[in-house]
């Protein structure tokens, strides 16, 4: 039977990636929220949506200072973002973090790439001025250590200047804000590159989700 165009359409991608992301930050609430502790409550408490902005001219700098080092392959925008994820858990949680037993206290982040442009990917053009979006939902036990590290204007200072990063745009989430066919506004508007990426493949590298799931072995 053939498949009618509208499962295809740019719109449906958009969709079903943003209720993916949707249903991994219901997942991890449901997984960390206290018995008595409300959804949205535990969204707004410990949620927060990041815009990371690059210095692209001192990336290119540092990618070509450190081939030599690091080999041929630079990193993508999506490497940082994983750095950046990695280096915030050794803050909050301890050089151990990336042991098994420190799986579940880790936030979720979920980064998507996106270009200048992108909302209206019919007529993008040559991709511009990379950046991320992205979904950030910590527990109870590690959000008071975010909020100090943001608050700590020096490690702000470091973390820019280590990762080329030009601006770090930090809101509070509200992920309750949802559009016309049910996905939070938030995932909808992280998702809208995915769109331009499925119609014509040029970054293959365009989103991550953190941490990694840890398959559990049967003794």
């Amino acid at each position: 039977m053939q498949q009618s165009h509208s499962q295809f359409s740019p719109p449906s991608i958009s969709s079903q990636y943003a209720s993916w992301f949707d249903n991994r930050i219901e997942q991890f609430i449901e997984a960390h929220k206290g018995r008595f502790d409300l959804t949205s409550m535990f969204k707004r408490r410990n949620g927060f949506f990041i815009t990371i902005s690059f210095d692209h001219s001192s990336r290119k700098h540092r990618q070509k200072s450190s081939a030599p080092i690091d080999g041929p392959g630079a990193k993508s925008e999506m490497d940082t973002f994983q750095d950046l994820y990695n280096l915030i858990c050794r803050n909050l949680i301890g050089r151990n973090y990336h042991r098994p037993s420190f799986h579940d206290v880790k936030p979720l982040a979920i980064g998507c790439l996106d270009m200048n442009g992108s909302r209206y990917w019919r007529s993008m053009g040559e991709l511009e001025n990379a950046h991320i979006h992205s979904i950030w939902m910590f527990t109870d036990q590690t959000r008071d250590g975010f909020l100090k590290l943001l608050a700590d204007k020096e490690w702000l200072r470091s973390i820019k200047e280590r990762f080329s990063i030009r601006e770090l745009d930090i809101q509070q989430l509200d992920h309750d804000h949802r559009n016309s066919t049910g996905e939070s506004r938030a995932s909808s508007y992280m998702a809208k590159f995915r769109v331009h990426n499925n119609h014509e493949l040029k970054v293959a590298d365009d989103f991550r989700v953190l941490p990694f799931q840890v398959e559990k072995t049967v003794n």
